[in-house]
């Protein structure tokens, strides 16, 4: 039973894996080990971060977007920016789609409360939002790719459990194959201690 239970173990852990590779929700950011783990935060400057966050609430008011979203339509854009040298700095803001085409911009200026909301309605597709921050010589620039209306979004949870379920289905088999073998080796044991009787 030992094998069977780490088997399970196993398959947990590369569930947990593959829910960790796929593009997904951001998770809650209290807590954990910091930003420089946090796949929605990017660098700009030595100690300064810019977040990005998407949300669409007319389809899911609680969830938080980092990266792809299910489906095009209104969508709200969210960027913080984190680091005392980043709340002084002129920001410039720009959504380019597919082929270059430009979807948004907004010009360079000052956000002293650190975050900039933009709210456009996103076709499916692939777009990069583009922070520029700073003026010369000191720019930063930041590129947060956002994929909207992926065809593989819905389909993320049923590969999950299905992987799941596989690989708890094959550890499975695989303990009944070694308890069966261990039996076998024992057959001919056992039948000739009862020969000798």
């Amino acid at each position: 039973m030992g094998v069977f239970l780490n088997l399970v173990k196993v398959a947990l852990a590369v569930a947990i894996l593959l829910a960790g590779t796929v593009p997904r929700l951001a998770w809650a950011h209290g807590g954990g080990p910091g930003l420089d783990y946090d796949p929605c935060a990017q660098y700009a400057g030595l100690d300064n971060y810019v977040h990005f966050a998407a949300y669409q609430p007319q389809f899911n008011r609680f969830a938080e977007y980092c990266g792809s979203l299910p489906r095009g339509g209104k969508t709200l854009l969210v960027f913080d920016l984190l680091g005392a040298e980043l709340l002084n700095a002129p920001v410039a803001i720009e959504l380019v789609g597919e082929g270059g085409a430009r979807r948004l911009r907004i010009p360079p200026r000052h956000y002293p409360a650190g975050v900039i909301d933009v709210e456009t309605n996103l076709d499916p597709g692939h777009y990069d939002a583009l922070v520029t921050i700073g003026d010369a010589p000191t720019v930063y620039q930041v590129n947060f790719y956002l994929a909207v209306g992926a065809w593989w979004y819905p389909l993320i949870a049923p590969l999950i459990i299905a992987s799941i379920i596989l690989l708890i289905a094959i550890g499975y088999c695989l303990y009944q194959a070694r308890m069966l073998a261990g039996e076998m080796r024992c057959a001919p044991a056992r039948a000739h201690q009862g020969l000798s009787l």
